[in-house]
């Protein structure tokens, strides 16, 4: 869909993150295409614990804002995950669906690179698959708080007709959404326990 009123795409949204709450200032720097956004925060959990929250389809089912659907597609190999994740938008706007490879880099910090693959997977009705999205979860331990330090950057193209300068505009409200819903998340003594480590090929998780 192409957008004449960029007023109006603003608006619409703008309304999809008005409730984020910063954990730190987001960094911006230029790049070709999309620029990369970055946001640091300190999580009250340690990082065995935050772990299975981002990598579990079935726990950023219960915090990531707007997912409508997560599915693994496949496991490539014992440290990547394709994933296929759909989102839903306020109307008029199309919904946005995205393939991604996550792949866990050990170490100190421990490194969770996200990585787009939109053909890897066919497109799916009445969504409008992003061309291009990366990004990276860098988890330090903090072993004198038991708290786990967090570095969350990101670079995504929507597509469908929204301008990449109106996409960058956007971006630092939509990381400190995803970010702020994780905290609570994390500080949630009542979430839903995710006991499934290996979801099945195709399987929600």
């Amino acid at each position: 869909m192409r957008w004449r009123g960029s007023a109006l795409l603003i608006s619409l949204l703008a309304g999809m993150v008005s409730s984020a709450q910063a954990a730190g200032p987001v960094t911006r720097t230029a790049m070709p295409g999309p620029d990369q956004f970055e946001l640091r925060a300190v999580l009250p959990v340690d990082r065995t614990v935050l772990l299975p929250l981002l990598e579990q389809p079935c726990h950023v089912r219960q915090w990531m804002p707007a997912v409508e659907t997560l599915t693994i597609l496949e496991r490539p190999s014992s440290t990547q995950t394709l994933v296929h994740m759909a989102r839903s938008a306020p109307w008029p706007l199309s919904g946005r669906d995205a393939v991604t490879l996550f792949e866990r880099h050990p170490g100190d910090p421990v490194v969770l690179t996200m990585q787009g693959k939109p053909d890897a997977w066919p497109e799916q009705p009445g969504y409008v698959r992003v061309p291009f999205t990366e990004g990276s979860w860098s988890l330090q331990v903090q072993p004198e708080t038991g708290s786990t330090g967090v570095v969350y950057r990101q670079r995504v193209n929507p597509g469908g007709g929204i301008p990449q300068w109106l996409a960058d505009r956007l971006a630092p409200g939509q990381m400190e959404a995803a970010l702020a819903a994780l905290e609570n998340y994390v500080r949630d003594p009542q979430r839903t326990d995710c006991t499934a480590a290996e979801p099945a090929t195709h399987g929600a998780g």
